[in-house]
């Protein structure tokens, strides 16, 4: 698989499609890999020009302990397969790097799609999480300093992937088995790179945002993240909103067809 080097890392990514289409970069949330886009890649792959990669700590893109930024490895990235610009697509923490991105690249983004996803420079303080989510970060807090791996998959998957208000019984176990595996995948849990922020940070920069945006939250995703929807809305300059009623954190995984046509549409009207 190719790779590209930057400081103090390596980067994993794969490429699909014909590098004359209009390209997609898909970006993966905290709680897997590059491959939880693997329906989306393959699909848009017949028309669009398609880009992954595992973000720096997490699968195959080993790195050390020194300071980083997602945003300049995103563009190492554009760089190294030859693209001027790109829609990006982003999960999670994987949408905060895309915003960036777009806020600190202007000329190299052509359209963007959150997942989940908060501004940086968000206060978390104003969350009004439940009670549920508060004892649920602490139980996280407490098995990643035991170092517990397995248990903390376990509770990551039941906070984000299926969200605080299901369980196990309330999704497919086809779904459970993926998330599972994707979160496994991720080999995060011991990444010791400082990650230098944005500033000022997205947040109060919203309204910079000047291509084409689409906004996508579970009505099952913890608290947080629909508080990140709600601002997102409201902040970005004709931000497209959309609420998946029966998903979590990872929509284009549990319902990847749906999602994959959600996506599709909105590509073709916005024409990227």
């Amino acid at each position: 698989m190719p790779t590209v080097e930057v400081p103090g890392a390596r980067l994993t990514y794969d490429t699909g499609g014909n590098p004359g289409d209009a390209a997609i970069v898909f970006i993966h949330a905290g709680v897997a890999t590059r491959v939880m886009w693997d329906p989306q890649f393959q699909d848009l792959a017949h028309d669009h020009f398609v880009v992954r990669y595992d973000t720096r700590g997490f699968g195959e893109s080993p790195g050390d302990d020194v300071p980083f930024a997602n945003r300049d490895d995103l563009i190492r990235i554009l760089d190294a397969v030859g693209l001027e610009r790109a829609t990006l697509v982003g999960c999670s923490r994987g949408g905060g790097i895309a915003l960036d991105t777009a806020l600190e690249h202007p000329d190299r983004v052509a359209g963007l799609v959150t997942i989940g996803s908060t501004p940086s420079g968000m206060d978390y303080s104003t969350v009004p999480s439940t009670e549920l989510e508060r004892q649920m970060e602490a139980d996280m807090e407490l098995v990643d300093q035991a170092q517990d791996v397995e248990a903390l998959i376990r509770i990551e998957v039941m906070y984000w992937d299926l969200g605080p208000e299901r369980d196990v019984d309330d999704v497919a176990p086809e779904f459970l088995a993926r998330a599972i595996e994707l979160n496994t995948g991720a080999a995060h849990f011991d990444f010791a790179g400082e990650h230098r922020e944005l500033t000022p940070p997205a947040v109060g920069r919203l309204g910079e945002v000047s291509v084409p945006a689409l906004i996508v939250v579970g009505d099952f995703d913890v608290t947080e993240s629909r508080v990140g929807y709600d601002l997102l809305m409201a902040g970005i300059p004709g931000a497209e909103g959309v609420r998946i009623p029966d998903s979590a954190h990872l929509p284009s995984v549990e319902h990847p067809d749906r999602f994959t046509a959600i996506l599709r549409d909105w590509l073709g009207r916005h024409s990227l």
